[in-house]
């Protein structure tokens, strides 16, 4: 049921799915009058989610600015890495597969490897459905392995399936294990569009963070960006994706702050 909800919410906070609905909406519809207000909301809904400068306005206002490498003066004993970077039902099987938000993974290692975390914290209870399991956290773990990562500087924890049950369960290992005492430095590693979110619930779980988004979704405003036609005016379809994206965060930033969970 839990599956079938967040399919069904994320289908309607698409702005594609609007579009769709609206376009069907006007091939059925006879009265002349609700036409013509169909076609006019069409294109303004068409135009607006699919404006590049828009969706780069609005994403670099709600994502935080990347943090460098080099502002990583000292190492922190936790790199936290969520997850959602994979995609777990590709074949063949052996191997991690990586998805849109690879950098997150990627990124993590490269850090260690650079001796800015001392320890890699792969939570996510991702799973496919097959007998036995593919679980994201066990696969991360053991590429990171792979990666030259040694054993014992990887942890997964693989039960957790959302972002509050990432916070908890990372908790409730720090508890077990002795090592959540303040003076522990953890980075928090996650996509910027979902680094608010993810922020809170570790702070609500009692857990001090420093976060390193990555994955942005729109380039960052730097001093050779120059505005252009193909940056402002033109139509860009997959805009309307990035849109979905933003609209599920923010409803799933709702839903966690009436829940508590925030």
């Amino acid at each position: 049921m839990y599956a079938l909800f967040s399919f069904a919410i994320s289908i309607l906070l698409q702005p594609l799915s609007w579009l769709l609905m609206l376009l069907v909406a006007l091939a059925f519809c006879q009265h002349q009058k609700w036409r013509t207000r169909l076609t006019w909301i069409t294109l303004v809904v068409a135009l607006i989610f699919t404006n590049p400068w828009l969706h780069h306005t609005v994403s670099n206002a709600w994502e935080p600015e990347p943090l460098g490498i080099d502002e990583l003066t000292m190492p922190f004993d936790d790199a936290i890495v969520l997850g959602g970077f994979t995609r777990l039902y590709a074949t063949p099987t052996d191997r991690l597969h990586l998805g849109g938000d690879a950098n997150r993974f990627t990124q993590a290692i490269e850090l260690y490897h650079l001796g800015k975390v001392k320890r890699l914290v792969f939570v996510s209870g991702g799973r496919t459905t097959t007998d036995p399991p593919l679980i994201e956290a066990d696969l991360a773990a053991r590429t990171a392995e792979r990666f030259g990562v040694p054993s014992e500087a990887i942890v997964a924890l693989p039960t957790s399936r959302n972002t509050h049950e990432n916070a908890e369960e990372y908790r409730d290992f720090v508890e077990k294990n002795g090592s959540s005492n303040t003076d522990q430095r953890r980075l928090l590693i996650t996509s910027a569009f979902h680094a608010r979110r993810a922020e809170a619930c570790f702070r609500k779980a009692g857990i001090d963070v420093t976060v390193f988004a990555t994955d942005h979704r729109t380039e960052r405003d730097h001093s050779d960006r120059r505005l252009s036609l193909f940056n402002t005016v033109l139509p860009s379809p997959g805009t309307m994706l990035s849109w979905g994206a933003l609209f599920r965060e923010w409803f799933g930033l709702a839903v966690y702050r009436v829940r508590g969970w925030i």
